[in-house]
């Protein structure tokens, strides 16, 4: 079994749910020495989009922030494991990766290595989707020189005609263009309207989330319970 596979293998059985690798040179100036990425998928457990759609924000964000915290231990083994086999690695957590809550953008968004490792796309909502939860993940990183064998990047959305996400905004920040990599954000989102709203929210002790709920894939995921 070669190196990738068993880091594969590794990572899964840490508990993520997908992974993937793509080329990422280039990408950050910040992070010139690690041209390649390893993107983690960790589907939210269903009970936990049940408390959103539920209005139980307060116990919602307590179990995201655990899928969170549980990331972050997976990306720091990732990268003690890669560099026991004599590569560099940087564990690219929330906390390295400088989030500007204002923006909604990190360094290196998470979204970017996800779709340039073929793990899903981006949703009408912004959103990063996999076929198989929907918009309920959570998303982090690996960053390496290790050789890696990429993934085929998805470049367009792969949502079809669907627009529960953007019926379910209650900012109306969703414009009705699907993403494609050729688009920047404010093309698919009013970053500002949906940012604002989700700080205040937050800061109310309340949460948002809905275009995450009400994804056609997300709540597939919801009624198969897997």
């Amino acid at each position: 079994m070669s190196e990738m596979n068993k880091l594969t293998e590794y990572l899964i059985s840490l508990g993520a749910s997908k992974v993937g690798f793509a080329d990422v040179n280039g990408l950050a100036s910040e992070f010139v020495d690690f041209p390649n990425g390893i993107s983690l998928v960790l589907k939210i457990p269903a009970e936990t989009i049940q408390l959103v759609k539920d209005e139980e924000y307060e116990e919602y964000w307590k179990s995201f922030h655990r899928q969170i915290g549980k990331l972050t231990k997976i990306s720091h083994k990732g990268e003690r494991y890669i560099k026991s086999l004599g590569y560099d690695a940087f564990a690219l957590t929330m906390k390295r990766n400088e989030c500007d809550m204002e923006k909604l953008l990190s360094i290196l968004p998470y979204k970017t290595i996800a779709t340039k490792a073929g793990l899903g796309w981006i949703g009408r909502s912004a959103l990063f989707v996999t076929p198989e939860y929907g918009s309920a993940v959570a998303l982090g990183g690996i960053l390496t020189d290790m050789p890696l064998e990429f993934g085929k990047p998805i470049t367009d959305s792969q949502c079809d005609e669907c627009t529960n996400c953007q019926e379910a905004c209650p900012v109306d920040a969703i414009n009705p263009q699907k993403w494609n990599d050729r688009l920047n954000r404010k093309d698919i989102i009013d970053i500002e309207a949906c940012g604002e709203y989700i700080i205040s929210q937050y800061k109310a002790g309340l949460g948002c989330t809905k275009c995450m709920s009400e994804c056609k894939l997300t709540l597939n995921y919801l009624e198969n319970g897997k």
